[in-house]
């Protein structure tokens, strides 16, 4: 960009020059029909499109009629598909829509524009040496813009009523080079202004609400079945503390199902005192996994904690967990490759992802979860396995009691009937205590030791447990010893390699009675496991591959072999994932022994406009079956109107079932209307209703945004005309303005009023709001601070005003002691603060230009780097004052003379 601004800098000089000339030909102006195309007295005009300079400009002629442009040179300018046929003397295609026909025929001096027919005049298409010259006010009328060309000023100015492509593209373009930017920039957030969001005695809640109601017909001899429920979902604060909660509601408007967490949480771990702990909670909280047994189910109870919040708990493996409305499903991708797929189907409320296996270094994993009206929301997590331990001198704990799987007001009984042939399960519904500490020895070495008191076969048992972890290259190593009161012993001894592009697992346990429990808390005797991780890539397609197999011999005697294989890849529009696992199962008491072998294929693919996900589940053995088969496709009509229908077959019930729903989006809520018919005759319609009501603004305003569930952003853009940082009556607001969160852009723009709402944030992960400057109309604003960080919060909304403030350029040549160009010098603009504001280096012909730079007094200076480089001599003081009255500070020569 700068090459192309350099360019046309010297070219105005060129160009005046010619215009002077021009003036004083008599081929400048010849009259009448005579004139002709004089290759001398051609213009070239810079193309200004709402504040944009287009391309590297086009030619024009001054005519007896008026100023003509070159149609090639237009065309180019802004991609419009239009061909010239010279031979026949026609052009034909079409402009910035295919609707939009042109068909100009210069022999005949007609026009067919959008199927209208026009006589033109002969001067307004000349033949030149070059090609056709277009009249301007032609091409206006042609092209549905006013078009003004000044020969004498260089210019050609393009207005519309309307961003054209090219323009679109161009923003789209530099979002991309910010996005790019943000990206590689190597800043830290510590380094940007936070917005402190404190906690409050009481917040109103933000509340969401789902409404279902329908009615089924189950077939012949049946009778209308009327349904109705409802979901309450609830945060806010209350007493300094955050919450979350749900209700389910029956059809009585009785409560059937509650569940709560109180909590604080500060990745920064500045809360309770001197604990300074990252995060404690009360209610319904998530367990820890240590060595030798798993977190097991969420349950009631209370915990504290300083580890970094979303912290890995296991060695080789990872577990996901979180709240998942009725209607919703999830997909678990891990480093862009699709892995798991859950839609609830014990209908419990949440998601649960286990037993899924990391790698040694990054582990990027994405949920994407998907709402019945359309809705879409990302959660990402990273786990770098052999850095997350604790570091250097730190000290880390965890400490809870809780009673595991109990909710927090249990309404009727769910507790499932155990089968006969299942392994014994150590841990009743008993509480449990949990305390743990880790300390970093060193940046690869950290020692942990727990404590764990729980219910064994209704008696009160106490585990001690200690580890030893040490990074050893590529490779992670830990060492495990477990006593527990009954002076029953345990050991276990687990590597993590990476060999290659391939990682490499393995562990082996035993255990002396009770000292060992698999993930269901099942006694184990010993327990051997090896596993393998292999990211494949045939060409360009990655199919990365992970397979694991194991043995568990349980206290009872019995003894389960286990394997599983994991294949997921990309090709195309496409993400496909398998997973096929293999248990056996040898009683002690039976020779008998139970094969289970199963497989599960999940794909999902965006096609045009429509987004594609199909499921197979099958059993090979004991017998070889197709339990379950989902086909669902999701296809938007406009912006706020969605399709969803799907097929699916359930060997169980034996039933197939086909089902289509409308989706209507309105600002205050999201309408589903339904309709499905099975095999067996039944059929249904409902309606579903979901929406929030916001607490951030007046009246509790409602919106279909998820603002319960996830952090929250009220930004305000506007001009700051005072510079004072803050929202005064009268300063204009921005509308139709862009936000960034991290690197994603908002779906949604600022109102008449300059606000915007965007939910979906990731809870406590600190992140940085911006504003896309492309998306402002005026491109001599900038924001007054390019970025801001908060830490979002569950339901609390941050209040944000994003003040932009007037930003201008500053031009300059860099030359040599001779007045040669200067070429790859780098330039400082520092503020008066001493800070570099921004950094930019000379081009080919020494030209150099800093862009949206906000008002204020900065100087000039030769970046160190350049200065030591060249062995420059310091710059002689350079002070620049951008304000509303000089918003383009051009310096002139900056002569920079090299040392000999």
């Amino acid at each position: 960009m700068t090459s192309s601004i350099g360019s046309r800098w010297w070219r105005r000089a060129l160009v005046a020059l010619a215009a002077l000339c021009a003036t004083m030909s008599p081929a400048a102006a010849p009259a009448g029909s005579s004139w002709t195309a004089d290759p001398e007295a051609q213009f070239l005009l810079d193309v200004n499109l709402h504040r944009l300079v287009l391309g590297n400009g086009v030619r024009a002629y001054q005519t007896p009629e008026g100023a003509c442009v070159m149609l090639g040179d237009f065309l180019t300018t802004l991609d419009v598909p239009l061909k010239i046929d010279l031979g026949s003397g026609t052009a034909k295609g079409w402009a910035f829509d295919e609707k939009n026909k042109i068909l100009i025929d210069r022999n005949a001096h007609v026009a067919e524009i959008k199927g209208k027919r026009e006589a033109f005049a002969i001067s307004d298409v000349r033949e030149t040496p070059d090609g056709w010259c277009v009249d301007s006010q032609a091409l206006a009328r042609w092209f549905g813009m006013v078009v003004k060309a000044d020969v004498y000023n260089s210019v050609l100015r393009l207005d519309t009523d309307s961003k054209l492509p090219v323009e679109l593209a161009i923003a789209r373009k530099a979002r991309g080079e910010e996005v790019a930017r943000k990206r590689n920039a190597a800043f830290s957030l510590a380094s940007l202004p936070r917005m402190k969001l404190p906690y409050r005695m009481w917040r109103t809640p933000a509340l969401e609400f789902v409404v279902n109601a329908g009615v089924r017909y189950g077939g012949k001899g049946s009778s209308l079945d009327i349904r109705r429920d409802a979901n309450v979902y609830a945060a806010g604060e209350v007493a300094g503390m955050s919450y979350l909660a749900s209700i389910a509601v029956n059809p009585n408007g009785l409560p059937k199902n509650i569940w709560a967490r109180f909590y604080r949480s500060d990745p920064d771990g500045n809360l309770l005192g001197p604990l300074h702990a990252t995060h404690f909670a009360a209610g319904d909280v998530p367990g820890l996994s240590s060595t030798f047994s798993s977190a097991g189910a969420n349950g009631r109870g209370l915990v504290v904690t300083n580890r970094p919040l979303n912290q890995i708990g296991s060695f080789d493996r990872t577990e996901f967990r979180g709240r998942l409305q009725p209607g919703w499903d999830a997909e678990l991708y891990r480093n862009g490759t699709l892995v798991a797929f859950d839609n609830d189907p014990e209908g419990k409320g949440e998601y649960v992802f286990s037993n899924i296996d990391v790698m040694v270094g990054d582990n990027d994993y994405e949920i994407i979860l998907h709402g019945p009206q359309g809705q879409e929301q990302h959660v990402r997590d990273t786990l770098n396995v052999g850095q997350d331990s604790a570091p250097p001198g730190k000290l880390w704990y965890w400490a809870g009691v809780r009673q595991p799987g109990k909710d927090l007001l249990k309404i009727g009984n769910t507790a499932p009937t155990p089968s006969a042939t299942d392994p014994p399960v150590a841990v009743s519904s008993g509480p449990e205590a949990i305390a743990q500490l880790q300390y970093g020895i060193d940046k690869r070495t950290a020692v942990s030791a727990l404590v764990r008191s729980a219910l064994i076969e209704d008696q009160r048992v106490t585990f001690v447990e200690g580890a030893v972890r040490r990074t050893i290259g590529d490779s992670v190593v830990e060492l495990a010893a477990l006593a527990n009161s009954r002076h029953e012993l345990a050991g276990r001894a687990q590597v993590l390699a990476r060999i290659g592009s391939a990682t490499l697992s393995a562990s082996s346990m035993f255990s002396q009675g009770n000292g060992g429990l698999d993930t269901q808390g099942r006694i184990l005797k010993t327990s051997n496991r090896i596993g393998l991780g292999l990211p494949l890539k045939l060409g360009h397609t990655r199919i990365p591959i992970s397979a694991s197999v194991g043995r568990n011999d349980f206290a009872d005697g019995s003894r389960a072999y286990d394997g599983m294989v994991r294949i997921g890849t990309h090709i195309g529009p496409f993400d496909l994932a398998s997973a096929t696992t293999y248990e056996r199962l040898q009683p002690a008491d039976s020779k008998r022994p139970e094969e289970h072998l199963t497989t599960e294929l999940i794909g999902t693919a965006r096609i045009g406009g429509v987004r594609l996900r199909g499921t197979a589940e099958a059993d090979i053995l004991p017998i070889k079956r197709l339990t379950s088969l989902a086909v669902d496709a999701y296809w938007s009509r406009s912006e706020n109107t969605e399709w969803d229908a799907g097929i699916r077959y359930d060997s169980v019930s034996k039933l197939t079932s086909a089902r289509i729903a409308h989706v209507r989006r309105f600002d205050s809520m999201a309408v589903t209307f339904s309709g499905e018919a099975q095999s067996n005759g039944a059929i249904s319609a409902g309606i579903r209703l979901s929406f929030s009501l916001d607490p951030a603004l007046s009246g509790l305003r409602p919106t279909r945004e998820r603002l319960a569930s996830n952090g929250i952003v009220h930004a305000r853009v506007f001009e700051d005309l005072n510079d004072n940082g803050s929202y005064d009556p009268g300063e204009p607001v921005e509308k139709k303005a862009s936000i960034t969160t991290g690197l994603k852009q908002s779906e949604q723009v600022t109102d008449d009023q300059g606000e915007v709402t965007v939910g979906g944030l990731s809870p406590y992960v600190p992140l940085a709001i911006g504003i896309d400057q492309s998306s402002l109309d005026n491109p001599a604003l900038a924001p007054a601070k390019p970025l801001q960080v908060i830490v979002p919060r569950p339901g609390v909304a941050a209040m944000l005003d994003i003040a932009l403030v007037g930003g201008g350029s500053i031009e300059g040549f860099a030359a040599k002691s001779d007045g040669t160009p200067y070429e790859g010098l780098d330039f400082d603009l520092v503020d008066k603060s001493g800070a570099v504001v921004a950094t930019v280096r000379s081009d080919l012909d020494g030209y150099f230009v800093f862009e949206n730079i906000r008002y204020g007094n900065f100087s000039l200076r030769l970046n160190g780097a350049s200065a030591s480089a060249i062995k420059a001599s310091p710059l002689e003081p350079v002070s620049i004052v951008i304000n509303h009255d000089k918003p383009a500070v051009r310096l002139g020569a900056i002569k920079v003379a090299a040392l000999q």
